[in-house]
């Protein structure tokens, strides 16, 4: 039966105690985990007056964004991980059991034999090729199409001349636009630009990013939000006023214009958010999927973070406020001042505890009586940073790296693995939505109904590309600043 079709006066007693039914009803209390759940929600229902008008009058339950995102967060699993762990417990096989059917005939035969030789290969060893793939090969000879002309604009840009400080080997300046669409081309007039710091890691290191490089110079820039202004021949999936996303980094984003492949973007859906919470979607995915992707978490357990007051850091501390996470938030400043600023306003996001990127955590949290420990911890720093976090988890604990701000590798000891059973992985969103485009489209609306409600939102400053640039920069590269920078392009360029 539907939960709509249910009559949530029936289901409480109209002169029954809440209390006790729902005592009755708890798990640990030999009840029924479902019968439980919607005993919760009949009577959050009923006891808010809006919400109680709603179903009077529809039949329907009125759910808040808050509701909306607990309900879809992990396929809705987070609301009650009693029923999922049981059902993953049923689910998975036990070592004995994989042994038996592993001896048995059917796993002799030829197809079972086939299947484990296929898998021995890899994903490298088998390989399908689509026209599409051919396309990418070898391109489409010219004057088999008919190229898009363009207009004569020279558009604003970014150059970095090789690798250095920012401050010397970026420069503004202006490029033509080409003639002309090739086959699968559009032409994106980028809005939205952030300063992120892999940007400013791969001008430090003259073209570097992950297991990618480019050579100077070269124009920076892996993020962007665009609106498409033409589509070239042989573009199947983008029109005109379509928004987009880059796909991959690489793409030179600190431009006005910008021509690209449409395989190299990502449409969304105009007008899914302000256009500004748009540039860093990047950094809303990266939260989600850090706290979605966490095993084993319940409503009360805690999470560490560092870079706290990065956009990532903040969109996780607020997202683990609406999930009834604890947090953990260390940052790093020198100032006492500024700290006591930090601080205030981490806890204002809904951070639990806030404190400094030195020392001890452990000892820190000790101090507090802080002694649930954390299950998770999310790095963007690395370094030494990486260790106190690692050292303030509990046994059995995650760890998982996301980031590398200080530029130094992550570090922990080695018997926090041996004697505690941490457990490292590491994370990258551009390789997520590579793997998971079909989900991507839902969860962008999950993170669209968060930003709309006002629970979900990143502090940035705008700059505006043509003019500001220099201002922008500076303020990109200072420290503790508690805001994403975002070049603004209003003006395209000049047209001859």
């Amino acid at each position: 039966m539907a939960e709509s079709d249910r009559n949530l006066y029936e289901l409480l007693g109209i002169r029954r105690a809440f209390r006790n039914l729902v005592t009755r009803a708890h798990p640990d209390k030999g009840g029924d985990a479902e019968q439980f759940r919607l005993i919760q929600q009949a009577y959050e229902v009923l006891s808010d007056p809006a919400k109680r008008a709603h179903y009077d009058s529809t039949g329907d339950i009125m759910r808040s964004a808050e509701e909306e995102f607990m309900d879809s967060f992990a396929g809705g699993s987070f609301r009650d991980r009693v029923r999922s762990a049981e059902a993953a417990a049923a689910a998975a096989p036990s070592i004995q059991e994989q042994i038996t059917v592993r001896q048995s005939k059917e796993s002799g035969s030829h197809s079972a034999g086939f299947e484990a030789w296929m898998r021995g290969r890899g994903t490298g060893g088998v390989q399908v090729f689509t026209a599409d793939d051919v396309i990418d090969q070898f391109g489409v000879v010219k004057g088999s199409y008919d190229a898009v002309p363009l207009p004569r604009i020279r558009a604003h840009v970014v150059r970095c001349s090789g690798p250095g400080r920012a401050a010397e080997v970026l420069s503004l300046g202006a490029e033509d636009l080409p003639a002309e669409l090739e086959w699968g081309q559009v032409l994106v007039s980028v809005r939205y630009a952030p300063i992120n710091p892999a940007d400013l890691y791969t001008v430090a290191t003259g073209g570097t990013y992950g297991q990618e490089s480019v050579k100077p110079p070269f124009v920076p820039g892996h993020d962007a939000v665009g609106v498409v202004v033409k589509a070239g021949p042989g573009v199947k999936h983008l029109h005109e006023n379509d928004w987009v996303v880059p796909l991959r980094p690489f793409l030179g984003t600190w431009r006005s214009l910008l021509v690209t492949a449409e395989k190299e973007l990502l449409r969304i859906e105009p007008e899914l958010m302000p256009m500004e919470q748009c540039a860093v979607l990047r950094e809303s995915l990266t939260a989600y999927r850090l706290l979605e992707d966490a095993p084993g978490l319940r409503p009360g357990d805690c999470v560490a973070l560092n870079a706290a007051n990065s956009a990532v850091g903040q969109m996780v501390v607020q997202l683990a406020a609406l999930l009834r996470l604890r947090t953990v938030a260390v940052i790093a400043t020198e100032d006492a001042e500024a700290f006591a600023k930090t601080r205030d306003w981490l806890l204002s996001l809904g951070a639990t505890v806030v404190l400094p990127d030195r020392g001890s955590l452990k000892t820190e949290l000790d101090k507090l009586k802080f002694f649930a420990k954390p299950k998770l911890a999310l790095d963007a720093v690395g370094g030494l940073s990486t260790t106190r976090l690692s050292d303030a988890l509990a046994d059995g604990g995650q760890l998982v790296v996301y980031g590398c701000m200080s530029g130094k590798s992550p570090v922990w000891p080695w018997h926090t693995w041996v004697f505690q059973g941490i457990q490292v992985k590491g994370f990258n969103i551009r390789r997520w939505v590579q793997e998971h485009k079909k989900k991507v489209p839902a969860l962008l609306e999950s993170i669209a109904k968060l930003v709309s409600a006002g629970k979900l939102n990143t502090a940035y400053t705008e700059y505006e590309l043509a003019t500001e640039f220099d201002e922008a920069l500076e303020h990109a590269l200072e420290r503790g600043k508690n805001t994403k920078v975002l070049l603004k392009i209003s003006d395209v360029g000049v047209q001859y």
